[in-house]
């Protein structure tokens, strides 16, 4: 299997040294570099999931207790909405992540790309933009106008970054 050659888009296998499938006109790859691939994607894949759960397991009784103790020091100055949509973020973050393992997995299992993994992961990766995009304008409108006796968001990021 070491040298096997197959097609990335109908998995047709050959054994010489072609570069494009004779029956469909796609690329072909060697099992052992896609194997290789699989396994940086199960590497980004964990190394996704581990930061963002630390993160998300982190702040989120700070941000779900948004200005309840002042005296903690640090403190969420959102929006609940604001809240649930930045966890909400971190989810999708995980869940790309675990479907880069789960890619990268089958991958080093069968020396093979699946079409399912990746349009799921493509899909994911659109959700994430759009989640962001909204997070973005969300905070940025509250940091322009914060409630009366409150700071925004952005203020006090750039503050403490300072």
């Amino acid at each position: 299997m070491k040298n096997q050659l197959s097609c990335t888009k109908c998995d047709y296998t050959v054994s010489g040294k072609e570069t494009k499938c004779p029956q469909c006109g796609g690329w072909i790859r060697r099992a052992q570099r896609i194997k290789r691939l699989g396994v940086v994607l199960l590497l980004i894949g964990i190394l996704l999931v581990v930061i963002m759960s630390t993160i998300t397991i982190t702040l989120t009784p700070m941000m779900l207790s948004a200005g309840t103790d002042p005296a903690r020091g640090a403190r969420f100055t959102g929006t609940p909405e604001q809240a649930t949509m930045i966890l909400g973020l971190f989810g999708i973050v995980i869940v790309f992540g675990l479907a880069a393992i789960a890619a990268g997995v089958f991958q080093m299992i069968t020396g093979r790309r699946s079409i399912v993994i990746m349009v799921i992961v493509i899909g994911l990766a659109v959700v994430l933009w759009i989640l962001g995009s909204g997070i973005r304008k969300s905070l940025q409108r509250t940091s322009l106008n914060p409630p009366h006796g409150s700071v925004g968001i952005i203020q006090v990021l750039s503050t403490t970054t300072s």
